[in-house]
């Protein structure tokens, strides 16, 4: 795939894992609540929520510690010491976010973000960054019925761009993210942040790199850009 191939119309990104370096602040949250009631070491069942919405988050936790205590309580807690984690160490970003969407959009390429939080909290968290200026299209977990890993979301991305899948890569890090632009035919693109991807998910994803950085570079030999 090359940046200026008059077939590739926008890029949709993901936030929380690729623009936020928040994962790991989720978990730590998490497992801060969890210690409150005795649950153990929650890691795994929190990494099965990376890319999800928070129904199905609820629904996860719910399975594993729905018969020990209140999952909303747990849910509704956890979001407080997340807030309170980055009011005090700050929502801290991705390398490379500002030089990838602004090498982007010099391009000519839209820029959308498909997130599975909520719209409001994704451009609250996108202004508080100063990014949200960059995106023509925002699109939250709350706007569709079925989220990652089906197609919805990137969909509906795809449609307020108006530009046809088969025209739009995304950039994802999650196994559930891959998996919903794959289904609604988006080129995929994978950084990885908290899980190394599976031979299952390596199959689904057409460009793999470890840093937003190296996407970048990796466009810019595409365009013959230094």
């Amino acid at each position: 795939m090359k940046i200026n191939n008059d077939e590739l119309k926008a890029f949709v990104f993901d936030m929380d894992g690729v623009i936020f370096d928040s994962e790991r602040l989720g978990l730590r949250s998490w497992q801060v609540v969890a210690d409150r009631y005795d649950l153990g070491d929650i890691t795994e069942t929190a990494k099965k929520c990376i890319g999800r919405s928070t129904k199905d988050t609820m629904m996860i936790f719910d399975d594993a510690y729905g018969d020990r205590v209140s999952v909303e309580k747990l849910y509704t807690e956890a979001k407080t010491v997340m807030s309170e984690l980055i009011e005090k160490e700050g929502l801290p970003l991705k390398t490379g976010v500002f030089e990838l969407l602004g090498f982007l959009r010099e391009s000519g390429i839209k820029l959308g973000l498909a997130s599975s939080t909520s719209y409001n909290t994704v451009c609250a968290e996108l202004k508080g960054a100063g990014l949200l200026d960059y995106f023509e299209v925002v699109v939250g977990g709350d706007m569709i019925e079925h989220s990652k890993p089906e197609p919805d979301i990137y969909l509906l991305a795809c449609e307020k761009l108006e530009v046809s899948p088969e025209n739009a890569a995304c950039v994802e890090d999650s196994f559930n993210g891959i998996i919903s632009a794959s289904r609604a035919g988006l080129h995929t693109i994978m950084v990885p942040d908290m899980l190394m991807p599976t031979d299952e998910i390596l199959k689904l994803v057409e460009i793999y790199k470890k840093s937003l950085g190296e996407v970048k570079e990796y466009l810019e030999r595409d365009t013959g850009e230094e």
